[in-house]
């Protein structure tokens, strides 16, 4: 039987969370869900997940990124990207409703069942939030590499750069710290979905983050998926997703009660020596730092003010067809 939801979960960590994801997914109290794989790494180590793999209750599909441009331009100088092996999942997601993750992701029980009570409230995409745990060293070399003392000079907490506003959402527990989404603290837009005792926020321009997100996969395909111009680089695809989503009147959502966890080991550093990357700060008109492909969607969106379909090299509807 077809799923209704597809999870998708790409990879190209040289050690992902493997037992803290796939223990978070066989506890789910929604059921009716597949996984889909896609790995930057296939070639290397298949044999070593699909050994992982073998034991979960859940339908899985394994598998390796696409060629991760379709043009006959050479792109020399860039890595293959989160955007581009989104699009992979796509091709060969089954499900009504695509829900995402990241590879160092726990999911709690009602991840799932959440997500699905909004697409059932007639929304069509929805983010939660995302908590993140650090292990005393991994902090440590967070907060030497971005901030000074784990904050930003003027004082502000990491969590709360785009408020702008002093806060505590670093929390010390034990060796471990957690580091809580700024965006618990947004209170506007509340919305009441028909028929639903549930109150939602309307989720504001660019905060589609999809380390805890779904989308409906008919306005996946309208949008043609993820911009593969963001490949190279790190970030900020998901936010110029939510950008062409809102576009074409795509109603997204912020579920608040909707949290999960990552964990970082602080080995971001080995993944970025993989590809040569540095993923470099600019400023932006706001006056604060960002990632660079912030920039990149603040040029976008100056240069392409009506976009709302992205990939104009190739038809993912066709590619889903074609499974290729």
């Amino acid at each position: 039987m077809v799923p209704l939801v597809s999870v998708i979960m790409c990879t190209i960590r040289p050690n992902p969370q493997w037992k803290i994801m796939l223990r978070g997914l066989r506890h789910q109290n929604f059921q009716d869900f597949e996984l889909v794989i896609v790995d930057g790494l296939f070639d290397k180590r298949k044999d070593q997940v699909k050994h992982v793999l073998k034991d979960c209750s859940f339908p899985i599909t394994y598998v390796k990124d696409k060629p991760w441009f379709h043009s006959e331009e050479v792109q020399s100088g860039k890595r293959p990207g989160i955007a581009s092996a989104r699009n992979t999942g796509v091709i060969h997601a089954r499900g009504e409703l695509l829900a995402i993750m990241d590879d160092n992701t726990w999911v709690p029980p009602d991840w799932l069942s959440r997500h699905v009570k909004a697409f059932n409230a007639g929304f069509d995409g929805m983010a939660g939030l995302q908590h993140r745990f650090y292990d005393a060293e991994g902090l440590r070399k967070y907060g030497e590499h971005y901030f000074v003392d784990g904050k930003y000079p003027d004082g502000r907490c990491i969590p709360c750069n785009v408020q702008d506003t002093p806060c505590c959402h670093v929390e010390r527990m034990g060796v471990l710290t957690l580091l809580k989404d700024y965006r618990e603290t947004y209170n506007e837009n509340y919305i009441r979905a028909p028929g639903e005792s549930a109150t939602y926020n309307m989720l504001p321009l660019g905060w589609f983050y999809c380390g805890n997100a779904s989308i409906r996969t008919k306005f996946v395909l309208k949008i043609n998926g993820f911009p593969e111009e963001f490949c190279g680089e790190m970030g900020s695809e998901d936010s110029f997703v939510s950008v062409c989503l809102q576009r074409c009147n795509a109603k997204l959502v912020l579920d608040k009660k909707s949290h999960v966890i990552h964990y970082d080991d602080g080995r971001h550093d080995d993944f970025n020596k993989m590809y040569n990357f540095k993923n470099t700060e600019i400023m932006l008109k706001d006056g604060k730092m960002h990632f660079s492909n912030e920039k990149f969607v603040e040029d976008l969106l100056s240069k392409e003010k009506e976009r709302f379909r992205n990939n104009p090299h190739f038809n993912l509807c066709e590619m889903r067809a074609r499974k290729l």
